[in-house]
């Protein structure tokens, strides 16, 4: 088996247009590729480091926080068909079950595992008198009085 030399194996791989090329550029371009190689291999090894850090930061679970830890959240969600998903969101000891996707949001069930909240709607609400309702006219209308008109000067 015959081996060619990493150069001639280089030269032989290349187009024929490249032949065209003076030699001095060829070593010129080749010396100054070399001189910035340490740049490609500097910004391709920040690359590999920073999809390492998101890849164990998606797997610690490193969610997007507040700046004061973590008040706000999903505890459990359930996929009712391809639009639509029953979502408990928990917000400071408080859970609330919405209804999302379709054609609007609905609130299914408010203050759920608070107890203030329970005990407010357990109470009973003081009754209000009713408001008053609008004059309703009968079949005839009420007369009218003519606008008198000032006389002129």
């Amino acid at each position: 088996m015959h081996c060619l030399p990493v150069a001639e194996l280089a030269l032989a791989q290349q187009p024929e247009w490249f032949s065209l090329v003076p030699q001095e550029v060829r070593e010129f371009s080749m010396e100054l590729i070399q001189q910035y190689m340490w740049l490609v291999y500097l910004v391709g090894g920040l690359l590999l480091l920073i999809l390492l850090v998101a890849v164990l930061a998606r797997l610690i679970g490193g969610g997007i926080r507040g700046r004061r830890g973590s008040r706000l959240g999903i505890s459990e969600y359930y996929e009712i068909d391809k639009t639509r998903r029953m979502v408990l969101v928990r917000r400071d000891n408080t859970e609330h079950l919405l209804l999302i996707g379709g054609p609007q949001d609905v609130v299914i069930e408010a203050g759920i595992g608070n107890l203030s909240a329970v005990e407010s709607v357990n109470q009973p609400q003081p009754m209000r008198p009713p408001a008053p309702r609008p004059a309703v006219f009968a079949p005839r209308r009420p007369t009218l009085r003519p606008v008198r008109e000032e006389p002129e000067m």
